[in-house]
């Protein structure tokens, strides 16, 4: 009778503490992989196998993974590094632990928002947690515990000694340095061939952090959480300014597990998302530790790929039917690729089709072209728009063309922008891409999961893109569409250059089907050739 009545308390002891979330977390392990200065479209041009891999839900039978290219850095601070390091090993915003630029990183407010390793051994003195790092700022970040191993090394070494701690962990943080090192030596972009081979090395060091997972011999009994993101993106060879500076500021993120989806992230996912994540795999509640990110990997998007004729609105070959521009101020030229394109000399057309514009939940629209930029001398030229441009915080949208924005350090680095209206009189200054004196193409659109991209397909074959949360984008107005002017047909400055394929869905495009309408404009189809096919 004893033995029943003991046998009883035990089982309920067991309830009672699984219903607390602290149930049987010996299994549950992560591995948090920060990558120092990637831009979220450099990944798409590189050879990453491991990280591609991960992305497609193939490392492992047993792991699926949920990912995005359109996460963003923490939204209160520039993007710089320590701001975003302290927001991934937090969980909170600048405002929270008070890294609001590089060389503030030692004076964080720690004792209320900790290193996320710090959180997980309070929670479970027992676990084995390591955090190995490069750039010395990063060491500042406190874990508010001497169980919590803190290592410094150069890349090489310090993946090593991270590996080393992985056969035997139950937690570790690894910050790899070296995508930043060659960015500002050359340039934040895959078409640098030492920034690829940063990005390349980056992923055979995310290969043998993976392997070393793999081979411990207690690991398919073991719930392994792998999260992967960056600190920030970059322009030229610098990345700082405004936290909607785009090239800068898109990053990145990768989370893989059992218990996650397969599929794209839904909403939009920020540096602070990362421990968030991490301490909720343990059951750990983030929300009595007053952290500001949301667990990742529970829910992705639905993307439905649809005919690229649905939802088109208008589309300009200027081959076939000419839009009646005055002749005065464009000519149609022969091109090799496109056959006849339209040359503004300080014109404009307003496009009256796009009066009382009916969007898709209101704001969801796709705009590509293809566009030859020459200087504009002195001053911006709107190259497309529907925006009142003397009221930036006017509903709208506008590309403009010449823009000397927060990124820009010289001025004969002028390049394409982005206006946008947003709720609450609000407006986003968004870019630049660089301008080029070839043929470039341009695409805009906001999908249905609220995320806007911004891309520019480059004459190397690259599309680069930004990205921006835009579910409170406002894009229909009162104005029409004008090319070569804002949406009063009044702006200061005509727009000068050749502009060819301009189309407009009232739906958002996937990436996919920006891609096959930019690398068919490369081949010499123009958008009816791809659609007729």
């Amino acid at each position: 009778m004893k033995k029943s009545i003991i046998a009883v308390v035990v089982l309920l002891a067991a309830f009672a503490v699984s219903a607390t979330g602290q149930a049987d977390h010996s299994n549950k392990k992560v591995l948090l992989v920060m990558l120092d200065g990637v831009r979220a479209d450099s990944t798409l041009h590189t050879a990453m196998p491991a990280l591609n891999a991960l992305k497609a839900g193939k490392w492992q039978s047993a792991y699926k993974c949920a990912s995005t290219d359109a996460a963003m850095v923490v939204q209160d601070a520039p993007p710089h590094s320590a701001p975003n390091h302290a927001s991934i090993a937090t969980g909170v915003t600048a405002a929270k632990h008070k890294v609001t630029r590089n060389g503030k990183t030692k004076n964080g407010n720690y004792k209320e928002y900790p290193h996320f390793l710090g959180h997980l051994v309070k929670a479970y003195p027992e676990l084995k947690c390591g955090f190995f790092y490069v750039w010395g700022e990063s060491g500042q970040i406190q874990s508010n515990s001497d169980k919590v191993i803190y290592k410094r090394e150069k890349d090489t070494a310090n993946v090593k000694n991270a590996c080393e701690f992985l056969k035997t962990g139950d937690a570790a943080a690894v910050y790899i340095n070296l995508p930043d090192y060659y960015g500002h030596k050359i340039g934040f972009y895959p078409r640098n061939p030492g920034y690829m081979l940063g990005l390349a090395s980056c992923d055979k060091y995310i290969e043998q952090l993976l392997n070393t997972i793999a081979a411990r011999p207690g690991f398919a009994k073991e719930d392994w959480l792998i999260l992967i993101t960056a600190d920030h993106g970059g322009y030229h060879n610098y990345h700082g300014g405004r936290a909607d500076s785009g090239n800068m500021t898109t990053i990145p993120m990768v989370i893989s597990g059992k218990n996650v989806k397969q599929g794209k992230i839904a909403g939009t996912a920020y540096t602070y998302d990362m421990a968030v994540t991490a301490l909720a795999h343990f059951g750990i509640d983030t929300k009595k530790l007053d952290l500001d990110g949301r667990k990742l990997g529970g829910e992705v998007q639905t993307i439905e790929q649809k005919p690229l004729k649905e939802g088109l609105l208008f589309y300009y070959d200027f081959a076939n039917k000419h839009p009646g521009f005055d002749n005065k101020t464009v000519i149609r030229e022969t091109l090799s690729g496109f056959f006849l394109s339209a040359t503004l000399k300080n014109g404009s057309r307003m496009l009256s089709v796009s009066n009382n514009l009916k969007l898709d939940n209101g704001n969801n629209f796709t705009l590509t072209f293809w566009a030859k930029v020459p200087p504009q001398g002195a001053g911006e030229a709107i190259i497309i728009g529907n925006k009142d441009m003397s009221k930036p915080d006017s509903p709208g949208f506008a590309i403009i063309a010449n823009r000397l924005g927060d990124q820009q350090r010289k001025k004969e680095n002028a390049g394409i922008c982005l206006s946008m209206a947003r709720k609450n009189n609000e407006n986003i200054e968004f870019g630049q891409f660089d301008r080029t004196d070839g043929w470039n193409f341009y695409a805009l659109t906001i999908d249905a999961n609220g995320t806007m991209y911004f891309y520019n397909g480059a004459e190397s074959g690259y599309l680069y893109h930004m990205a921006y949360k835009a579910d409170d984008a406002v894009i229909a107005g009162d104005l029409p569409i004008y090319i070569g002017q804002d949406g009063t047909g009044k702006y200061a400055k005509g727009f000068t250059g050749e502009l060819d394929d301009v189309a407009f869905w009232t739906r958002g495009l996937t990436r996919e089907d920006i891609n096959a309408i930019f690398q068919a404009g490369r081949s010499g189809k123009d958008l009816a050739m791809l659609m007729a096919e």
